[in-house]
């Protein structure tokens, strides 16, 4: 074996070796070498490894496209001087710094104290000042905006689109039930798998939207016998855990002997789930089956009542004082286990935490969860073998620990097929840059700064044009499903394109609209009073300040320009033949100088906007590889 003492890194060269044979290496090209490195020995062969690389500003910007929701020049910076896993493992054990639910109840008191109440508000008096779901998109927004921890954010708008629950449902305008939902998606984020199924399983919101708050064990209610609701039960198999099919641990359907998919469950096991989630209700209920005030309090974990009660005043209002059972007795059989037996109702809670035993430790939840993922952070067609390596790291973090996301999350990022770049001409890898995400790009690649720390923003515009904002998919189902196949080569190459179901006419005019909006005009914010005849306060809808980019945006220096916007929003990834048209297109518009050779500002304004728009225009910004 060939040994190379090496004291400089070089990228992707060939080296004559004493014995005149030319070795190809770099760029993961090891062959028979080995390398010593002046620091460090042992790791000297990382210098010929991808993961061995310090990376360049363009990769340090293609791995926070896909590790944020968006970066700016000096966290581009940033990452390019420290590297991708010092910036990782940083990211990874930083506390959650924001909580939603708790800004809302901020807002909710200065609105109290503007209009002379009194008192200390709580989330059910919420109809005493009017608030609406469009306090929790402020919220939302205030934290994508200024809290450090980038990564948690980007996770957690992830999950938000595996574990679907949305404002449509009907919350009743209410911005307490989307940010306790949210707090959970942010607090679990880096935590375990296991504990964020409990944690929604309780969550007020979540038994709204799948309705399973106040569901009941099976009981006969004027004659007809009515069973459990079987919402949750579906969804959280179909959906939030192990899918329709059985699968290996790469992702693949396993087969029958006649190559038929599995199916992992049917109805009976529906049925039998669904046994298990009944006798939760409102916190601060009376007895199963109370409403009143109590939908308003979203933010505590439901309350577990496995009895009627036999009081008769406490029955006298029920809706159907013929049901005495809360929670289902005996035992419940889904997924090939029997849970329950032996258990008296008043100790079903036990059947709740053994049923997400059995669903946290079926096989398929390791490929399931790694699948869509990596669709939501890197690329809609993992291979197989990336599949495997992150469902891997599910089942065992490497201490013996099954369902660590924080494990996960790694996994994915520095995955080779994460890290490595591709081309144009590999047109099943990366993915459709999501609508949302676009925007929060721009306003975070542009750096939008409020002065006084606090951003008011409803989102509509993006919604509006382009159909997605956070919570608020039309169905359980996300915005885009995971299988989804567009026309056209990928439809003939037999891979996917989830984020293409969102994609039509009217979303991408709509999204032109949109950016013509926030860039041209100026105005990436959608500024809502918080209350009627409120002050409007200017520094809480802030607009991009370009005048920076004043002495790059002549003819002669429109390279740095697109360069700089290039690795920004597109981490270099445009091609020459898109810079070349975008250029053009920008010499020929107008570039006035007035008699003191002083350009004219709004002539520059307008270049650099326009220039931006085509970049995050083009196909190749809106197509991540």
């Amino acid at each position: 074996m060939k040994k190379i003492y090496i004291f400089c890194i070089f990228y992707g060269i060939s080296l004559i070796s004493k014995a005149q044979v030319a070795e190809k290496f770099g760029q993961g090209n090891i062959g028979s070498i080995t390398v010593t490195a002046s620091t460090n020995a042992s790791k000297g062969i990382n210098t010929l490894l991808r993961d061995g690389y310090l990376p360049n500003l363009n990769s340090a910007s293609r791995f926070l496209s896909q590790a944020t929701l968006g970066a700016n020049m000096s966290q581009i910076q940033q990452v390019a001087d420290q590297g991708i896993e010092k910036w990782l493992d940083d990211q990874l054990n930083m506390p959650n710094t924001f909580s939603t639910e708790s800004f809302i109840r901020t807002l909710h008191q200065r609105i109290v104290d503007s209009l002379n109440l009194t008192g200390p508000v709580e989330p059910y008096t919420i109809y005493n000042v009017n608030l609406s779901d469009w306090h929790f998109d402020i919220a939302w927004f205030q934290g994508s905006m200024t809290a450090p921890d980038l990564l948690r954010w980007r996770v957690a708008l992830a999950l938000s689109e595996i574990f679907v629950t949305s404002r449509i449902s009907g919350f009743g305008n209410n911005p307490y039930a989307m940010s306790d939902y949210y707090d959970i998606l942010l607090k679990n984020a880096f935590g375990n798998y296991r504990s964020m199924l409990d944690s929604i399983t309780y969550s007020p919101a979540m038994a709204v939207y799948l309705t399973y708050m106040n569901n009941h064990a099976t009981a006969t209610v004027n004659g007809n016998l009515v069973f459990p609701d079987e919402n949750y039960a579906r969804e959280i198999m179909q959906l939030f855990s192990i899918g329709l099919y059985k699968l290996n641990i790469d992702g693949t359907e396993q087969k029958d002997g006649q190559g038929n998919s599995i199916p992992t469950y049917n109805n009976n096991d529906i049925a039998g789930l669904a046994k298990v989630f009944t006798g939760l209700s409102w916190h601060d209920a009376e007895y199963l089956g109370d409403r009143e005030n109590h939908e308003q309090d979203y933010t505590k974990r439901l309350k577990f009542f496995p009895l009627d009660s036999s009081d008769a005043k406490i029955r006298w209002w029920k809706t159907n004082p013929t049901i005495t059972n809360g929670h289902e007795p005996g035992g419940k059989t889904f997924l090939g286990t029997t849970i329950g037996q032996g258990r008296t109702v008043q100790q079903g809670e036990a059947d709740i935490q053994d049923a997400l035993n059995v669903i946290f430790n079926h096989q398929n939840v390791g490929p399931f969860i790694a699948r869509r993922l990596i669709q939501r952070l890197v690329s809609s067609n993992p291979s197989p073998a990336f599949i495997s390596r992150v469902a891997s790291k599910f089942n065992n973090n490497g201490s013996g620990v099954r369902g660590d996301l924080k494990a996960v999350i790694k996994a994915i990022l520095l995955d080779p097929e994460a890290r490595q770049c591709h081309g144009p001409e590999e047109t099943s890898t990366g993915m459709l840059r999501e609508p949302f995400v676009r925007y929060t790009n721009l306003v975070k690649g542009l750096n939008l700064v409020s002065t006084n720390g606090t951003y008011r923003n409803v989102m509509n515009e993006i919604y509006d044009n382009a159909e997605q904002r956070p919570l608020n998919s039309p169905t359980v189902f996300n915005f885009f499903q995971p299988d989804y196949i567009p026309d056209g080569d990928l439809k003939n190459a037999g891979k996917f394109g989830p984020e293409f179901q969102l994609l039509n006419s009217q979303t991408l005019t709509g999204y032109f609209n949109a950016l013509n909006e926030w860039l041209i005009n100026n105005d990436p914010i959608d500024y809502y009073g918080y209350f009627g005849n409120e002050t409007y306060k200017e520094a809480e809808e802030p607009r991009f300040d370009l005048t920076a980019d004043f002495p790059i945006c002549s003819n002669k220096n429109l390279p740095q320009l697109l360069d700089k916007y290039n690795l920004i929003l597109a981490h270099g990834s445009l091609s020459q033949q898109s810079l070349n048209n975008i250029k053009y297109a920008i010499e020929n518009m107008p570039y006035r100088i007035d008699n003191m050779g002083v350009p004219n500002q709004d002539d520059m304004l307008r270049r650099i906007r326009i220039a931006i728009f085509l970049i995050m225009a083009s196909p190749d910004y809106l197509i991540n590889r």
